[in-house]
């Protein structure tokens, strides 16, 4: 005789258990078969004559649940065995915890059925617990009775009548199969000895999955000062999916969907699997709004990791469409790489010139002189830098927005355009000091070129030749009026940034230069200072130029309008040579050479342009060598700097 079991549950918490999506509610009934060792989940459902379901069935080969165990389970939230251990009987990791799945049914129809079929000496018991929507606070278990002759297996089967059709075909229609066996495929790809179907057809992961990628990475839980190892796994689609990233434990098993985070065309998933995780599944801390501080960083770094995925697929892809580019003679790049730039550089245009075969209106029936322009745009702006690349997708090719975005995210965020941008600048600024030696110390070559006129003007705007911390700087009025009170200290009348006189005259009659430039310490109101006085070519360095700007620079450090504890100087003479008279200060114990005064917020130094383009080519010549990059001979090299500071330089004859 049957008998009631009261559930000991608010009814209002009851009611929000049985509310899910019909993917959410059949993948829940799933896991339970799972967790209960099943190898074999048969989904079977019959459709009315309106268009509906009549009965949903959902039956497997597992373990099923013991009578004297049945009251508990039912009766209460978290009477299940899986509260108290990790896995199954043969060793899969449990995906739930506190009994909630079976609840989840009530949102597929209101009147469930649970059969559990259990193994009892050399025959097999059954016993059934039936919930009711209308009755939700009591379930309704039977006797134990045995099962009739032909039953062979233990197992667990759930009948759903008085079908929610809505929520039923969110389950059913082929699009959410595919998100359903999306959910299932990580955890299939560490226990693939199950199988599940619909209607006799079964989920087939491995010929759905296209491509997989992992990788590991370790962090330190700051709490419990532990390392935890996360594992990111990458799963290509053969079909088009709802892209999501989810937190599993070790073994794939998902507790937590959230969105894919990076723009892509790939069907791709990103799984991180991790016992930390499962550790915030367990102490109910994975539900929380907001990500756990850990999980978001490995979340940030999977990203990452995603991008560069997409990135390698995309140029892999690309490959056969590259190869068409060269046998029609339209790809622009006709020599084999000779370096890591070059390599790099061309990985990402084949990725962008695949994309925009694929997604630009009518490129594919162009004529050929129109894809060799829109393929030599795309070649010249990523040569330039990655933002030039934007510009053209945007304003010139007019790629689709959508498409564009994911290509400068890509870019925006991957090693690729990064190496391509910095190592294409390190080739620059090594061609443009050769070109600087050319123009101060070879007279013969560019006798147009006039130091002061024009060489200081491109100085101006390249402050990184006196160190990389001055590459970015803000030009400061109150500095500028600084510098302009003790200008009397260098023998001067009046102050020029640089030189702005038209006619050149006699280059000894142009005046000294100042140049000057701010940069931050890195804390609120703290800033550096460098200042530069370039001397005319005519005058070498002696006694005089040196005190000159030592109390120069004592003056301008102690003025009240930089206070001391938040100003940082630094003071460079640069001129053509030096006298002998200053040899000995110049070389000083313990100093780098020229580094004439130093205390707690000012350095003075004197150099002569060879020592300023030393030290900047040293910076670079290392790098330049690794990446075996070829720089150009002097007269392209002064045609780089023509072409970058045309308004500055005389056209050569």
């Amino acid at each position: 005789m049957s008998k009631f079991i009261d559930l000991k549950v608010e009814i209002d918490h009851l009611e929000s258990l049985t509310r899910a999506s019909g993917v959410t509610a059949i993948s829940e009934l799933i896991w339970n078969s799972l967790d209960a060792d099943a190898t074999r989940i048969e989904i079977d459902y019959e459709s009315n004559t309106v268009g509906g379901y009549e009965s949903i069935t959902v039956a497997d080969n597992g373990l099923g649940l013991a009578y004297n165990k049945a009251h508990d389970v039912f009766s209460k939230l978290g009477g299940s065995e899986k509260k108290y251990t990790n896995s199954s009987p043969s060793g899969r990791m449990y995906h739930g915890k506190e009994g909630k799945g079976r609840y989840k049914s009530l949102a597929l129809g209101d009147l469930v059925k649970f059969t559990s079929v259990i193994k009892n000496g050399d025959g097999y018991n059954e016993f059934d617990v039936i919930f009711d929507r209308n009755k939700i606070t009591k379930a309704e278990i039977s006797d134990l009775r045995k099962t009739d002759i032909s039953t062979q297996h233990s197992g667990f089967k759930v009948f759903i009548q008085n079908v929610n059709s809505q929520i039923a075909f969110q389950a059913f229609n082929d699009t959410n199969k595919k998100e359903i066996e999306q959910k299932f495929a990580s955890y299939w790809i560490n226990y693939p000895d199950f199988s599940v179907s619909f209607n006799g057809k079964k989920l087939s992961f491995a010929s759905l999955i296209k491509n997989t990628d992992e990788k590991k990475i370790f962090k330190k839980s700051t709490d419990k000062e532990a390392d935890y190892q996360f594992n990111i796994k990458i799963i290509e689609w053969k079909f088009d999916i709802k892209k999501k990233t989810y937190l599993c434990n070790n073994k794939g098993i998902p507790f937590k969907e959230i969105n894919l985070g990076i723009r892509t065309s790939l069907p791709i998933s990103i799984f991180i699997e991790s016992l930390y995780i499962e550790t915030l599944q367990r102490e109910n801390r994975i539900e929380i709004d907001g990500l756990d501080p850990l999980v978001q960083e490995v979340y940030e770094e999977a990203k990452k990791i995603a991008r560069d995925y997409v990135r390698n697929r995309l140029h892999h892809y690309s490959g056969e469409f590259i190869n068409d580019l060269k046998v029609q003679g339209l790809y622009p790049y006709k020599e084999i790489p000779t370096n890591v730039v070059e390599e790099n550089t061309r990985k990402v245009f084949d990725i962008v010139a695949l994309q925009v075969n694929e997604f630009l209106p009518d490129f594919e029936i162009q004529d050929k002189k129109s894809k060799k322009l829109t393929l030599l745009l795309i070649k010249e702006a990523l040569e330039k830098d990655s933002s030039s690349l934007q510009k053209i997708l945007s304003e010139v090719i007019d790629l689709p927005k959508n498409k564009r975005e994911e290509l400068v995210e890509l870019l925006d965020e991957t090693s690729l355009s990064s190496m391509i941008d910095t190592m294409t600048e390190i080739k620059n600024r090594l061609i443009l000091i050769k070109a600087l030696e050319e123009l101060i110390y070879n007279r013969d070559l560019n006798k147009n070129i006039l130091e002061r006129k024009h060489l200081h003007k491109i100085i101006a705007k390249e402050t990184w030749l006196f160190g990389d911390e001055y590459t970015y700087g803000v030009d400061d009025v109150t500095l500028k009026n600084v510098l302009k009170s003790y200008l009397k200290f260098l023998g001067k009348e009046d102050f020029e940034e640089i030189v702005e006189s038209e006619d050149n005259g006699q280059l000894n009659e142009i005046p000294d230069v100042c140049l000057w430039k701010q940069y931050s310490l890195g804390e609120p109101g703290k800033k550096k200072n460098l200042v530069i006085e370039l001397k005319r070519p005519s005058l070498d360095a002696g006694f005089t130029e040196v005190q000159q700007i030592k109390t120069y620079a004592n003056k301008i450090s102690s003025d009240k309008r930089f206070p001391k504890e938040n100003t940082k100087w630094t003071f460079l003479l640069i001129t053509k040579d030096v006298k002998d008279e200053i040899e000995f200060e110049l070389n000083q114990q313990n100093r780098k050479y020229g580094h004439i005064v130093e205390n707690e917020n000012v350095d003075v130094f004197v150099l002569t342009w060879g020592h300023i383009f030393t030290q900047a080519k040293t910076r670079y010549e290392f790098i330049k060598e690794k990446l075996n990059l070829n720089l150009v001979d002097n007269e392209s090299n002064l045609e780089f700097l023509q072409t970058k500071y045309s308004e500055y330089l005389p056209i050569q004859s």
